[in-house]
Protein backbone atom coordinates (compact mmCIF):
# COMPACT_ATOMS: atom_id res chain seq x y z
CA UNK A 1 0.00 0.00 0.00
CA UNK A 2 2.61 2.49 0.71
CA UNK A 3 4.35 1.72 -2.14
CA UNK A 4 1.33 2.41 -4.61
CA UNK A 5 1.41 6.24 -2.45
CA UNK A 6 4.66 6.67 -3.25
CA UNK A 7 4.56 5.99 -6.55
CA UNK A 8 1.13 8.12 -6.96
CA UNK A 9 3.03 11.15 -5.56
CA UNK A 10 5.96 10.97 -7.23
CA UNK A 11 3.61 10.92 -10.81
CA UNK A 12 1.64 13.93 -9.24
CA UNK A 13 5.04 15.69 -8.38
CA UNK A 14 6.21 14.94 -12.03
CA UNK A 15 3.16 16.32 -14.02
CA UNK A 16 3.35 19.37 -11.62
CA UNK A 17 6.46 20.30 -12.85
CA UNK A 18 5.46 19.51 -16.50
CA UNK A 19 2.84 21.84 -15.87
CA UNK A 20 5.06 24.57 -14.33
CA UNK A 21 6.97 24.74 -18.07
CA UNK A 22 3.61 25.76 -19.19
CA UNK A 23 2.62 29.47 -20.19
CA UNK A 24 -0.70 30.27 -18.22
CA UNK A 25 -2.56 31.20 -21.16
CA UNK A 26 -2.03 28.14 -23.20
CA UNK A 27 -2.61 26.04 -20.07
CA UNK A 28 -5.88 27.52 -20.30
CA UNK A 29 -6.76 26.71 -23.54
CA UNK A 30 -5.56 22.84 -23.75
CA UNK A 31 -8.49 20.26 -24.04
CA UNK A 32 -7.44 18.55 -20.63
CA UNK A 33 -7.70 21.70 -18.64
CA UNK A 34 -11.52 22.40 -20.00
CA UNK A 35 -12.11 18.78 -19.35
CA UNK A 36 -11.13 19.85 -15.50
CA UNK A 37 -13.32 20.40 -12.33
CA UNK A 38 -12.83 24.36 -12.82
CA UNK A 39 -15.21 24.49 -16.40
CA UNK A 40 -17.99 24.04 -14.44
CA UNK A 41 -17.78 27.34 -12.34
CA UNK A 42 -19.58 30.20 -13.77
CA UNK A 43 -18.25 33.59 -15.37
CA UNK A 44 -15.76 33.99 -18.32
CA UNK A 45 -12.75 31.46 -18.67
CA UNK A 46 -9.40 33.31 -18.65
CA UNK A 47 -6.28 32.97 -16.76
CA UNK A 48 -4.18 34.31 -14.47
CA UNK A 49 -0.22 33.68 -13.67
CA UNK A 50 -1.01 30.12 -11.83
CA UNK A 51 -3.10 29.28 -14.34
CA UNK A 52 -7.40 29.01 -15.80
CA UNK A 53 -9.35 30.86 -14.05
CA UNK A 54 -13.27 31.96 -14.45
CA UNK A 55 -14.19 35.45 -13.63
CA UNK A 56 -18.19 36.75 -12.95
CA UNK A 57 -19.53 40.10 -11.90
CA UNK A 58 -21.15 40.28 -8.85
CA UNK A 59 -24.75 40.19 -8.78
CA UNK A 60 -26.91 42.83 -7.74
CA UNK A 61 -28.47 40.13 -5.08
CA UNK A 62 -24.78 38.90 -3.50
CA UNK A 63 -23.82 42.78 -3.08
CA UNK A 64 -26.85 43.25 -1.43
CA UNK A 65 -25.62 40.00 0.80
CA UNK A 66 -22.12 41.24 1.44
CA UNK A 67 -23.00 44.87 2.70
CA UNK A 68 -25.56 43.24 4.96
CA UNK A 69 -23.17 40.67 6.31
CA UNK A 70 -20.71 43.33 6.35
CA UNK A 71 -22.68 45.12 8.51
CA UNK A 72 -23.81 42.78 10.47
CA UNK A 73 -19.75 41.73 11.33
CA UNK A 74 -18.77 45.11 11.80
CA UNK A 75 -21.47 46.34 14.71
CA UNK A 76 -23.17 43.29 15.90
CA UNK A 77 -21.32 41.93 19.04
CA UNK A 78 -22.76 38.02 18.66
CA UNK A 79 -23.28 35.40 21.30
CA UNK A 80 -24.15 31.91 19.36
CA UNK A 81 -25.81 29.66 21.92
CA UNK A 82 -25.73 25.81 21.14
CA UNK A 83 -28.47 23.29 22.13
CA UNK A 84 -30.79 20.52 21.22
CA UNK A 85 -34.27 19.23 21.28
CA UNK A 86 -35.70 15.80 21.11
CA UNK A 87 -38.07 16.15 18.93
CA UNK A 88 -39.09 12.29 18.64
CA UNK A 89 -42.74 12.76 19.55
CA UNK A 90 -42.72 15.55 17.25
CA UNK A 91 -41.37 13.14 14.42
CA UNK A 92 -44.29 10.62 15.24
CA UNK A 93 -46.96 13.58 14.76
CA UNK A 94 -45.27 14.43 11.30
CA UNK A 95 -45.36 11.44 10.23
CA UNK A 96 -48.79 10.91 11.14
CA UNK A 97 -50.11 13.63 9.70
CA UNK A 98 -48.13 13.91 6.51
CA UNK A 99 -50.47 12.10 4.29
CA UNK A 100 -53.45 14.23 5.05
CA UNK A 101 -50.72 17.34 4.10
CA UNK A 102 -49.69 15.39 0.94
CA UNK A 103 -53.74 15.15 -0.31
CA UNK A 104 -53.87 18.57 -0.22
CA UNK A 105 -50.65 19.05 -1.85
CA UNK A 106 -48.32 20.09 0.75
CA UNK A 107 -44.76 18.41 1.60
CA UNK A 108 -45.35 18.51 5.97
CA UNK A 109 -41.41 18.96 7.12
CA UNK A 110 -40.29 19.65 10.27
CA UNK A 111 -39.96 23.39 9.81
CA UNK A 112 -43.66 24.33 10.16
CA UNK A 113 -43.31 23.33 13.78
CA UNK A 114 -40.00 25.37 14.49
CA UNK A 115 -41.35 28.43 13.03
CA UNK A 116 -44.52 28.14 15.51
CA UNK A 117 -42.42 27.05 18.16
CA UNK A 118 -39.89 30.28 17.50
CA UNK A 119 -43.17 32.79 16.59
CA UNK A 120 -45.13 31.61 20.01
CA UNK A 121 -41.95 31.90 21.95
CA UNK A 122 -40.96 35.34 20.63
CA UNK A 123 -44.41 36.64 21.77
CA UNK A 124 -42.59 35.79 26.00
CA UNK A 125 -39.63 37.52 24.95
CA UNK A 126 -39.99 41.19 23.58
CA UNK A 127 -35.99 41.43 23.77
CA UNK A 128 -35.73 38.92 20.93
CA UNK A 129 -38.32 40.42 18.95
CA UNK A 130 -37.03 43.72 18.84
CA UNK A 131 -34.20 46.56 16.85
CA UNK A 132 -31.52 48.75 18.21
CA UNK A 133 -32.07 52.52 17.30
CA UNK A 134 -28.63 53.50 17.88
CA UNK A 135 -28.94 56.79 16.33
CA UNK A 136 -32.02 57.77 18.53
CA UNK A 137 -30.40 55.63 21.54
CA UNK A 138 -33.56 53.66 21.98
CA UNK A 139 -34.92 50.09 21.29
CA UNK A 140 -37.84 49.68 19.14
CA UNK A 141 -39.96 46.43 20.59
CA UNK A 142 -41.86 45.37 18.01
CA UNK A 143 -45.67 44.11 19.09
CA UNK A 144 -45.82 42.12 15.62
CA UNK A 145 -44.10 38.36 14.84
CA UNK A 146 -42.82 38.37 11.26
CA UNK A 147 -40.50 35.77 11.07
CA UNK A 148 -37.82 35.31 8.26
CA UNK A 149 -37.08 32.09 6.52
CA UNK A 150 -33.84 31.88 4.54
CA UNK A 151 -34.24 29.85 1.40
CA UNK A 152 -31.08 28.26 -0.36
CA UNK A 153 -31.46 29.87 -4.28
CA UNK A 154 -28.85 29.44 -7.02
CA UNK A 155 -27.83 33.03 -6.74
CA UNK A 156 -27.25 33.42 -2.84
CA UNK A 157 -29.72 33.12 0.08
CA UNK A 158 -32.52 35.46 0.05
CA UNK A 159 -34.70 35.45 3.32
CA UNK A 160 -38.71 36.14 2.73
CA UNK A 161 -40.76 37.44 5.46
CA UNK A 162 -43.82 35.43 6.93
CA UNK A 163 -46.55 38.30 8.51
CA UNK A 164 -47.92 37.71 11.39
CA UNK A 165 -46.75 34.17 11.88
CA UNK A 166 -47.73 34.21 15.88
CA UNK A 167 -51.43 33.97 14.45
CA UNK A 168 -51.08 31.30 11.78
CA UNK A 169 -51.52 27.62 12.27
CA UNK A 170 -49.20 24.78 11.72
CA UNK A 171 -51.43 24.29 7.99
CA UNK A 172 -51.27 27.72 7.17
CA UNK A 173 -47.69 28.31 7.90
CA UNK A 174 -46.46 25.04 5.95
CA UNK A 175 -48.58 26.08 3.38
CA UNK A 176 -47.22 29.81 3.66
CA UNK A 177 -43.75 28.32 3.17
CA UNK A 178 -44.01 26.59 0.33
CA UNK A 179 -45.73 29.62 -1.67
CA UNK A 180 -42.51 31.46 -0.11
CA UNK A 181 -39.81 29.18 -1.34
CA UNK A 182 -41.30 28.41 -4.70
CA UNK A 183 -41.47 32.64 -5.62
CA UNK A 184 -37.91 32.80 -4.01
CA UNK A 185 -36.83 29.79 -6.34
CA UNK A 186 -38.65 30.46 -9.76
CA UNK A 187 -37.11 34.42 -9.11
CA UNK A 188 -41.20 35.69 -8.79
CA UNK A 189 -40.59 37.44 -5.39
CA UNK A 190 -40.79 41.41 -4.78
CA UNK A 191 -38.63 43.28 -2.72
CA UNK A 192 -41.62 43.86 -0.05
CA UNK A 193 -41.41 40.30 0.55
CA UNK A 194 -38.33 40.70 2.24
CA UNK A 195 -39.12 43.17 4.50
CA UNK A 196 -40.39 43.97 7.72
CA UNK A 197 -38.84 40.67 9.30
CA UNK A 198 -38.22 40.65 13.39
CA UNK A 199 -36.53 37.45 13.63
CA UNK A 200 -34.80 34.96 11.51
CA UNK A 201 -34.71 31.46 10.88
CA UNK A 202 -31.78 29.13 8.58
CA UNK A 203 -32.08 25.70 7.76
CA UNK A 204 -28.44 24.17 7.12
CA UNK A 205 -30.26 20.56 7.61
CA UNK A 206 -31.77 21.18 4.74
CA UNK A 207 -27.93 20.86 2.97
CA UNK A 208 -26.58 19.29 5.59
CA UNK A 209 -24.69 19.69 8.87
CA UNK A 210 -25.60 20.28 12.47
CA UNK A 211 -24.36 23.31 14.25
CA UNK A 212 -22.76 26.55 12.94
CA UNK A 213 -22.36 29.99 13.97
CA UNK A 214 -24.99 32.51 11.67
CA UNK A 215 -24.80 35.67 11.38
CA UNK A 216 -27.62 38.22 12.72
CA UNK A 217 -29.58 39.96 10.21
CA UNK A 218 -29.36 43.05 11.00
CA UNK A 219 -31.21 45.60 12.16
CA UNK A 220 -32.84 42.27 13.63
CA UNK A 221 -31.23 40.76 17.55
CA UNK A 222 -31.25 37.66 16.82
CA UNK A 223 -31.52 34.29 14.23
CA UNK A 224 -31.86 30.36 14.83
CA UNK A 225 -30.25 27.86 12.60
CA UNK A 226 -31.67 24.31 12.53
CA UNK A 227 -29.54 21.46 11.62
CA UNK A 228 -29.91 18.29 10.13
CA UNK A 229 -31.33 15.86 12.79
CA UNK A 230 -30.02 12.62 13.88
CA UNK A 231 -30.78 9.87 16.50
CA UNK A 232 -28.55 10.16 19.76
CA UNK A 233 -28.10 7.64 22.91
CA UNK A 234 -29.92 9.27 25.57
CA UNK A 235 -29.66 9.02 29.00
CA UNK A 236 -33.62 9.25 30.47
CA UNK A 237 -34.82 10.65 33.54
CA UNK A 238 -35.48 6.64 34.58
CA UNK A 239 -31.81 6.41 33.52
CA UNK A 240 -32.05 4.01 30.95
CA UNK A 241 -30.54 4.66 27.34
CA UNK A 242 -32.83 4.87 24.39
CA UNK A 243 -32.15 6.44 21.18
CA UNK A 244 -33.89 9.72 20.41
CA UNK A 245 -34.20 11.82 17.40
CA UNK A 246 -32.32 15.37 18.41
CA UNK A 247 -32.53 18.52 16.57
CA UNK A 248 -29.79 20.48 16.75
CA UNK A 249 -30.20 24.45 16.86
CA UNK A 250 -27.82 27.42 17.09
CA UNK A 251 -28.80 30.76 18.42
CA UNK A 252 -27.25 33.98 17.66
CA UNK A 253 -27.86 37.35 19.22
CA UNK A 254 -26.79 40.86 19.27
CA UNK A 255 -25.26 41.12 23.00
CA UNK A 256 -25.80 44.56 23.20
CA UNK A 257 -29.91 44.25 23.65
CA UNK A 258 -29.92 40.65 24.47
CA UNK A 259 -28.01 38.84 27.38
CA UNK A 260 -26.88 35.43 27.69
CA UNK A 261 -29.97 34.58 30.14
CA UNK A 262 -32.70 35.83 28.04
CA UNK A 263 -30.92 33.82 24.97
CA UNK A 264 -30.96 30.88 27.16
CA UNK A 265 -34.68 31.18 28.09
CA UNK A 266 -35.99 31.99 24.65
CA UNK A 267 -34.09 28.69 23.08
CA UNK A 268 -35.59 26.75 26.43
CA UNK A 269 -38.96 28.07 25.21
CA UNK A 270 -38.30 26.36 21.71
CA UNK A 271 -37.36 23.50 22.80
CA UNK A 272 -40.45 22.95 25.26
CA UNK A 273 -42.68 23.51 22.41
CA UNK A 274 -40.79 21.26 19.92
CA UNK A 275 -40.63 18.74 22.44
CA UNK A 276 -44.73 18.72 23.57
CA UNK A 277 -45.73 19.32 19.93
CA UNK A 278 -49.58 18.96 21.24
CA UNK A 279 -48.74 22.24 22.91
CA UNK A 280 -48.02 23.88 19.14
CA UNK A 281 -51.18 22.43 17.98
CA UNK A 282 -53.24 24.60 21.21
CA UNK A 283 -51.19 27.66 20.71
CA UNK A 284 -52.79 30.54 19.46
Amino acid sequence: MLAVVRTANQAARSSGGNAATTSPTVAASTPSQAASGTSSAPGTATSDEFGSVHVERMSKIRKTISRQMHASWSTVPRVTNFDDADITDLERLRQSSKEDYAAQGLKLTTMPFLIKAVATALRHHPSINAVIDEQNEQIIYKDYVNVGIAVDTDRGLVVPVMQNTDQRGIPEIARGLAEMAGKVRGGQFAVSDLKGGTFTISNLGAIGGQYSTPIVNVPEVAILLVGRSRKLPVVMPDDSIQPRLMMPLSLSYDHRLVDGGTAARFLNDVIGYLEAPSRLLLAL
